[in-house]
């Protein structure tokens, strides 16, 4: 239901609400924007395709099956489609540019253009495989299988033992055995390097013997505290100048703001996020919001928020209603976070699942597994057979109001 539009005392330039990225973050922030803005207020998703990527699961096998289409859900909505890649913005004349060439006219912009990967500074990165985006996994899923028709006891390097690097290699001997071939599987030499002396840094000491004992159980070969100096797709070079030979070299380095986000005046982190204010408003330009991976803030908890698609979710939601409020004359709400948790997948050992940022871990094993695959193949999913008034009503900022127990979701198994 839209709020309210107010008597304003002046008319707004456009009174087109744009959301650059269809992501996350961008999907829930134009649904948010339509919820609240009057029927007159047209809302515009522009991004390169009318696609969204599941990139929490390319760790997967399958990869080619992880991205859906929005165009049937943002026709129900009522959310016009603008296809091309975002080039450049001009916050003064409040226009968003596409492609080089097209302009789009917009009197509030949300920016939700995500994040990628950080690709290291290093001789011959540029040609290891990453699973970064569908294209990039789908690469790395064909020479997975390539290597099993031709290796018996294939090596393979995973370059990051975070989040990321260890869910990827905790599932590469299922993926192997996927293609095919699971006396290859369980003969395979799997090396994550980490230049922490820690696994898993970022995630906290709360989880870590869990994952530690998970990687010991998939004989994992794990490298900690090493420097990799240069990379090929089929060697890793390091400080002490020894080199492992691989069938395949994976990426796995963390994420930053996408290249976007540099064309957004104001503050940034060092992840190259925007700093934005509670409201999700960019305190250099008063048109411009900003959602998702590309938004640093603190959640109402005095924790920054993450690059994870359970911020992005939430963000979205916050950054979209917040733009067709400011856009409309109502007052902006400020950004509060859900409590947050962690869903991380083991592999054959099931999965860990922790609340809070000190990360306490309630769940282990299948049970958590469980609880990791409903949120990864139901929760995270727009859900394509809710009726338009249901999909505005689950674009609400409360949590409460975002539970969808009866409808279903376009999910892959």
């Amino acid at each position: 239901m839209a709020i309210r539009c107010p008597k304003r005392e002046r008319r707004e330039v456009s009174s087109r609400i744009v959301v650059v990225g269809g992501g996350f973050a961008g999907f829930w922030a134009a649904v948010a924007a339509r919820r609240v803005a009057p029927a007159e207020f047209d809302v515009v998703m522009a991004s390169r395709q009318a696609t969204q990527q599941m990139r929490p699961r390319l760790y997967e096998a399958n990869p080619e099956s992880l991205q859906i289409d929005l165009s049937p859900i943002l026709q129900k909505i009522g959310i016009e489609f603008v296809p091309g890649e975002a080039t450049a913005l001009d916050h003064i004349a409040r226009k968003l540019v596409l492609d080089h060439k097209k302009e789009l006219e917009y009197g509030r912009v949300v920016v939700a253009t995500g994040s990628a990967l950080r690709r290291p500074l290093l001789p011959g990165a540029d040609e290891a495989y990453s699973i970064d985006t569908v294209a990039e996994a789908i690469s790395f899923d064909k020479r997975l299988a390539e290597i099993t028709r031709n290796s018996g006891a294939p090596t393979l390097a995973v370059v990051g033992a975070g989040f990321t690097g260890v869910e990827l290699t905790l599932e590469l001997r299922d993926r192997i055995a996927h293609h095919g071939a699971p006396g290859a599987a369980e003969h395979a030499r799997i090396l994550p390097f980490d230049a922490a002396d820690v696994v898993g840094r970022e995630l906290g000491a709360g989880p870590r013997p869990v994952i530690e004992a998970a990687l010991a159980e998939a004989r994992v070969e794990l490298r900690l505290a090493v420097s990799v100096t240069a990379l090929a797709r089929d060697s890793v070079l390091l400080s002490d100048g020894q080199t492992i030979s691989a069938d395949a070299v994976v990426l796995t380095t963390g994420m930053a703001a996408a290249e976007f986000a540099r064309n957004i005046p104001g503050e940034r982190d060092r992840l190259g996020r925007i700093v934005v204010d509670r409201s999700l408003r960019t305190p250099a330009s008063a048109a411009i919001f900003v959602a998702g991976d590309a938004a640093a803030v603190d959640g109402g908890d005095g924790h920054l928020v993450l690059q994870s698609c359970q911020h992005a979710l939430q963000l979205g939601r916050f950054a979209g209603e917040n733009a067709a409020r400011d856009l409309i004359g109502v007052p902006t709400i400020p950004y509060v976070q859900p409590p947050y948790v962690t869903r991380f997948d083991l592999g054959r050992s099931g999965a860990v699942f922790t609340r809070g940022w000190e990360r306490t871990v309630e769940l282990t094993g299948a049970e958590a597994k469980a609880v990791k695959r409903r949120i990864n193949r139901e929760i995270i999913y727009p859900p394509f057979d809710a009726t338009r008034e249901e999909l505005l009503a689950l674009s609400s900022v409360e949590p409460a109001l975002q539970r969808r127990p009866t409808l279903k979701s376009q999910r892959s198994p």
